[in-house]
């Protein structure tokens, strides 16, 4: 029997109604299953919406440039003026395209709206003399973009303000944060509201839960990362203690409302491990450490690997997209890291080289064997 391949959003439907199907009688269990294994997911690769988006973005820039191309020979108002003309006539152009239209084109126009907004901030932010290396600035653009996002229940849009968003989060919390273990605890905090978000989203916006989700994964990993080497001068602050209570109060609500609350479970723990971490200061030093110190970078690694299999196994058996790529990418470079941390101090020349190789290959075939079983194991 030749299996067939669908894009994953056709096969979850199909699925639901052989459900129903045997559900109502129609079919037993035997024909449901002999139907379900006709059809796999399809891995194909939309090229066209990769060149779709990449030439938005570079036409979102272009019209930006041409603007500051002719900056010093405008006057202040034409300069606003001229910027916020190409936003307003790029969100009419988007919404009226979408209105007649579905698809990649729509989502591609609508990135350039969101470039042109962006630079409607910058040029503002310019006249009033703002610095231009302020991370107002670039949360400005998050917020205006995240708007734009929920006004159209545009995935692309929403795409960008992820990404512009994340950007702004991680540099304000690098400029105001005491140490890099608050950094760590901030990233955490965010990890959980994101993936709240996709629980909740799930009801509702299901394409919109798809964006949020590996927003929580790659948060969540990278405070993970940070948390895992020592700071000898972190405290909780006022604001990482308001940032767990929201993100808790938030959780709950996911829990309540959303339609898969088992993806909120393990966040709480991923939280408080991260948060010990950072408040787990060993004694000795980096040259001389100590059997403490081994210890704490042994916990610190198991957590890691935890939360990556975790994330894992969550988007593998229950089929959520965008959670098994970046935990499992995630897991490569920080047993890399960790790696090239360990054996140099070791070895040196030829024989890092070989030790470094033979952990990285064997990273690699325990990620893919491990993705292979539990994709045998789910289905």
């Amino acid at each position: 029997m030749e299996t067939a391949h669908i894009p994953p959003k056709r096969l979850l439907w199909l699925r639901g109604e052989v459900a129903a199907w045997q559900a109502d009688g129609l079919i037993d269990g035997e024909t449901a299953a002999r139907i379900a294994d006709r059809y796999a997911h399809s891995r194909r690769f939309a090229l066209e919406r990769l060149v779709l988006f990449l030439g938005a973005a570079f036409l979102g820039v272009g019209l930006i440039w041409t603007v500051a191309a002719n900056y010093e020979g405008l006057s202040p108002i034409a300069r606003f003026a001229g910027i916020v003309a190409i936003w307003l006539a790029a969100v009419v152009g988007a919404e009226l395209l979408a209105s007649r239209v579905s698809g990649a084109l729509p989502a591609a126009a609508r990135v350039i709206a969101v470039a042109a907004g962006g630079g409607t901030v910058f040029q503002a932010a310019q006249s009033l003399q703002v610095p231009a290396g302020d991370s107002t600035l670039l949360g400005a653009w998050a917020g205006g973009a995240l708007a734009y996002a929920y006004a159209t229940r545009g995935r692309a849009p929403l795409l960008v303000a992820a990404g512009l968003g994340v950007g702004w989060y991680a540099w304000w919390a690098a400029e105001n944060a005491p140490s890099h273990g608050v950094v760590a605890c901030a990233m955490l905090v965010a990890a959980g509201l994101a993936t709240a978000l996709a629980v909740l989203h799930e009801r509702w916006t299901p394409a919109f839960a798809d964006v949020w989700r590996p927003v929580g994964v790659l948060l969540a990993l990278v405070g993970l990362y940070i948390a895992a080497f020592p700071d000898r001068d972190f405290r909780m602050t006022d604001a990482l203690w308001a940032g767990i209570a929201v993100t808790v109060l938030v959780s709950a609500v996911a829990v309540r409302l959303g339609s898969a609350p088992g993806q909120v479970a393990a966040m709480p723990g991923i939280l408080a491990a991260g948060v010990l971490l950072a408040l787990w200061d060993p004694a000795g030093s980096m040259a001389s450490p100590s059997g403490e110190a081994l210890v704490r970078a042994i916990a610190g690694i198991v957590c890691y690997v935890l939360a990556a299999a975790w994330f894992a196994v969550l988007g593998t058996s229950r089929d959520l997209p965008g959670m098994v790529p970046p935990a499992a990418g995630a897991l490569v470079v920080f047993v890399t890291t960790q790696s090239f941390a360990v054996f140099a101090p070791l070895f040196s020349g030829a024989a890092l080289f070989l030790v470094l190789g033979a952990v990285f290959l064997g990273t690699g075939v325990l990620v893919y064997r491990g993705r292979r079983l539990i994709t045998k194991v789910s289905s």
